[in-house]
């Protein structure tokens, strides 16, 4: 009679050792040595890269995200500018020149502000005589003001001007020459003297702070790379965009420090976005966009809220983030991508005999030396190899040069 019982299965028929044997070199093929050090070497690997070339990284989210920003926004003074204003023309209305100066700079007397350092610089080569003020205070975004040789004296933006002149607006003739320089790229601030019947115009003040040498070049060479640029100011429109369009980006201005926390939040909503600043005033800017830079010569509040930080102090850094970012992201998906295709070639021909456990541990640990090695090769990183500051658009004849330096020239 034939027996019901069934065979042994097949497994049971092969030799126990030569399972165990398999078994051992498919758990040495699994181990994720290789797999875990994918990303974490090619990080170390790349803030040390950025470290050598003046590019300070604080962690690897920071490195991940900067290379994947679709915009770029930075602060006009001191990150697009020299932050070096220097006063380039005084305009007395209701007073002599020498005493315009005089009484703006006692308004500024003991203000950090650039525009107020360079009032004061400008009274310091005039050698004028400067009264002491009293009852000092500063409207942010607005003006400061002061109490001078019994006279209440404010030098403020000429917004602030319209608002407390007893019309509401600047006389026509005045908001024509303020019109005029501003189109020049400069910064126009006004002397006032508030009195019974309002404020009245005693002269005004003219400040230019002129672009990085590298700004242009860097904002191109932003440009190459698929990122947009903006920048931010609170000056004013005018000058906002005759510096814009020198630089060749785009411009929001007349820009309080809570109007830039919108704007971030804006761009946002389309993609990444980095900001780029050095000041105190763009420190909650720096924390609320998705990467914050810094720049080297700015303010220890910029430098200690910002996630990267510029210690060159040149805006082409900026550029040069971006691609040590792609590169250490390139760099990752090679090395996930040679970590598991090893594991799956020795697991395949294990499986089929072909490889046996030292072919196991040589994928094991070789994968691994493959992945470091590769991840070490950042470490050669040259932000400028091959890519070399993309030009900047130039215009035909005095189109190329400023406003500003187009009348030097012709002077």
């Amino acid at each position: 009679r034939r027996s019901l019982r069934p065979g042994p299965h097949r497994a049971a028929s092969e030799p126990w050792g030569e399972w165990l044997y398999k078994g051992i070199a498919l758990l040495l093929i699994g181990c994720p040595c290789a797999l875990v050090l994918s990303t974490p070497a090619a990080i170390t690997a790349g803030i040390s890269a950025g470290a050598r070339h003046g590019l300070l990284i604080k962690g690897g989210a920071a490195l991940e995200t900067i290379g994947a920003v679709r915009t770029i926004a930075f602060d006009k003074t001191g990150t697009l500018t020299d932050n070096r204003p220097r006063v380039t023309d005084l305009v007395p209305l209701a007073v002599l020149e020498p005493e315009l100066l005089a009484l703006a700079a006692a308004v500024e007397t003991g203000s950090s502000h650039p525009l107020a350092k360079a009032i004061l610089a400008r009274a310091g080569t005039a050698r004028v005589t400067v009264p002491t003020p009293q009852d000092a205070k500063a409207l942010p975004g607005r003006a400061a003001t002061a109490l001078v040789a019994g006279r209440q004296l404010a030098v403020g933006s000429p917004r602030y001007a319209a608002e407390v002149t007893a019309a509401g607006a600047l006389p026509p003739d005045v908001a024509v020459r303020v019109e005029a320089l501003e189109r020049d790229g400069k910064t126009v601030v006004a002397l006032l003297e508030h009195t019974p019947a309002g404020g009245r115009v005693l002269g005004l003040l003219a400040i230019r702070d002129e672009p990085r040498p590298d700004a242009r070049a860097a904002v191109a060479d932003l440009g190459a790379l698929g990122v947009r640029s903006l920048m931010l100011t609170g000056d004013n429109a005018r000058t906002g965009a005759a510096i814009a369009g020198d630089l060749g980006l785009d411009v929001q201005a007349e820009l309080m420090p809570e109007d830039k926390l919108r704007l971030i939040d804006t761009l946002r909503g389309a993609g990444s976005v980095a900001m780029v600043g050095d000041g105190i005033n763009d420190a909650p800017a720096l924390a609320r966009a998705d990467v914050g830079i810094a720049m080297g010569g700015g303010t220890d509040v910029a430098l200690e809220t910002a996630n990267a930080a510029l210690l060159r102090n040149t805006v082409t850094g900026v550029a040069d983030l971006v691609r040590l970012s792609r590169a250490t992201m390139r760099n990752i998906h090679q090395n996930v991508a040679l970590a598991l295709g090893l594991k799956a070639v020795f697991l395949i021909t294990t499986l089929l005999g072909v490889t046996g456990l030292w072919m196991a541990i040589l994928a094991d640990t070789g994968a691994t030396a493959l992945v470091t090695a590769n991840a070490l090769r950042l470490l050669g990183f040259n932000p400028r190899r091959g890519h070399e500051p993309a030009p900047a658009p130039q215009e035909d004849g005095d189109a190329a040069a400023s406003p500003a330096r187009r009348r030097e020239a012709v002077a």
